[in-house]
């Protein structure tokens, strides 16, 4: 527990998960797609996108990076973090990634049997499809 913070009061809370990438816009309409949520366009500029959860919380945003450098996978850098996506349906979100722009990246040797699969967004991120 944090000293001074009421129990189950948490001291902060996740806003939104932030992308740098060339272009906010056209990063927000891929993720928009895969997840089924819309831009918020009061809290959007050109320099800076976020979609809303429409169950509320925590929001994904995209922050325009002039000298954007997209992360290798696996191991390079300049990555820093991926996004960790839970779907219902392997077959079906995987379809759906592929047709709104993801390209598959290569599955790890020791985790060709596992239960997700990597991809890159169209600015190059990594982010896995896991069931």
């Amino acid at each position: 527990m944090t000293e001074g913070v009421p129990a189950g009061s948490p001291a902060s809370r996740p806003l939104a998960f932030v992308l740098d990438c060339p272009d906010p816009r056209e990063l927000a309409r891929f993720y928009g797609r895969l997840l089924d949520w819309a831009v918020s366009e009061a809290d959007s500029d050109e320099d800076w996108v976020e979609l809303a959860d429409p169950l509320g919380g925590a929001r994904l945003a995209f922050q325009r990076v002039a000298d954007h450098t997209p992360p290798r996978w696996p191991g390079g850098a300049p990555q820093q973090a991926h996004l960790d996506l839970r779907v219902d349906g392997a077959e079906e979100a995987e379809s759906l990634a592929g047709a709104v722009g993801a390209a598959r990246l290569p599955q790890p040797a020791d985790k060709q049997e596992s239960n997700f699969r990597v991809y890159a967004d169209p600015a190059g991120h990594p982010f896995c499809l896991c069931w």
